[in-house]
């Protein structure tokens, strides 16, 4: 572990590990089943990453084509559609993060 941590250390900020670390035993916030990855799910994450900043996705076995398809890709297409980062990929878990939005009434 600690030389994962190390290896990250280059790339990822302070603020960013420590989300990280405190997310690490969490379980997933948001799953993903048999509907698929649809526009609501997507607003879900995107309101997710602005009020918490760290959010854990689980694609579950019940999702279709699961077997087919690349978690690491589904994860870059969902990072860059809501201009957020993967801080980490386990399985069928990936967790994102976004720097807080501050919005201005």
């Amino acid at each position: 572990m600690l030389i994962h941590l190390k290896a990250m250390d280059e790339k990822i900020s302070e603020k960013k590990k420590m989300k990280m670390i405190a997310v690490r035993d969490e379980a997933p916030k948001i799953n993903i089943g048999k509907n698929g990855l649809t526009e609501n799910i997507l607003n879900e994450i995107d309101r997710q990453l602005n009020e918490h900043e760290v959010v854990k996705i689980k694609f579950l076995r019940s999702m279709p084509l699961i077997d087919e398809i690349d978690i690491k890709d589904l994860g870059r297409k969902i990072s860059s559609t809501l201009s957020a980062e993967i801080i980490d990929i386990r399985g069928k878990t990936i967790t994102l993060y976004r720097k807080q939005r501050i919005y201005k009434r």
